[in-house]
């Protein structure tokens, strides 16, 4: 018996492209990312680039928005690569972890600075 390679429906191969572009959504939303928790620090009293640092309270209101605005394209890319998989193509899980990874180590990076920054300061 001889196993047969199953060809994935057309939307597969549509949805894996779809994953795949929508990584180049980090290189949008990291100006985004800095744009928004910037800008809202600055609302909340702190000037921006000021050498003094942020209250927690500040850094938190200001980090999440901003971590939350970065990840927007993984979520893209997690949705096209699990429909691409459904419909039977395999490869849509390589754009989702390259995402997660992306996006969870750009959270884990900005999640250890602030710690860092809260502790010595």
């Amino acid at each position: 018996m001889t196993a047969t390679r199953v060809r994935p429906a057309p939307d597969a191969t549509t949805s894996l492209r779809r994953a795949w572009w929508s990584l180049l959504g980090f290189l949008v939303t990291f100006f985004l990312a800095f744009a928004v928790g910037e800008g809202i620090a600055s609302a909340l009293g702190h000037p921006t680039g000021s050498a003094e640092t942020a209250e927690w309270w500040v850094m938190v209101l200001a980090g999440v928005p901003a971590l939350v605005v970065f990840a927007l394209p993984a979520v893209l890319a997690v949705h096209y690569g699990r429909r691409a998989v459904r419909l039977g193509e395999p490869r849509g899980r390589y754009p989702i972890v390259v995402a997660l990874v992306v996006a969870g180590g750009f959270v884990l990076l900005n999640l250890l600075s602030g710690i860092l920054v809260l502790l010595a300061g």
